[in-house]
């Protein structure tokens, strides 16, 4: 799955998917005013896993 996704990030450009893989975006949902923000699902996929978050409008 990991090499998969660096392809992608060879398409993507790194600066666009790098700080997806190392998982700021709850961090940023909370920054931008959501609280509860929590991972509620993990799928797995071929360039690797896409998290649902669930989170809370303040």
């Amino acid at each position: 799955m990991r090499l998969l996704f660096r392809l992608v990030q060879l398409l993507d450009g790194y600066e666009n998917t790098q700080p997806n893989a190392d998982g700021v975006l709850p961090t940023l949902m909370a920054e931008a005013g959501f609280g509860q923000v929590r991972e509620i699902d993990l799928i797995p996929t071929a360039t690797g896993s896409i998290s649902l978050y669930r989170a809370v409008r303040r």
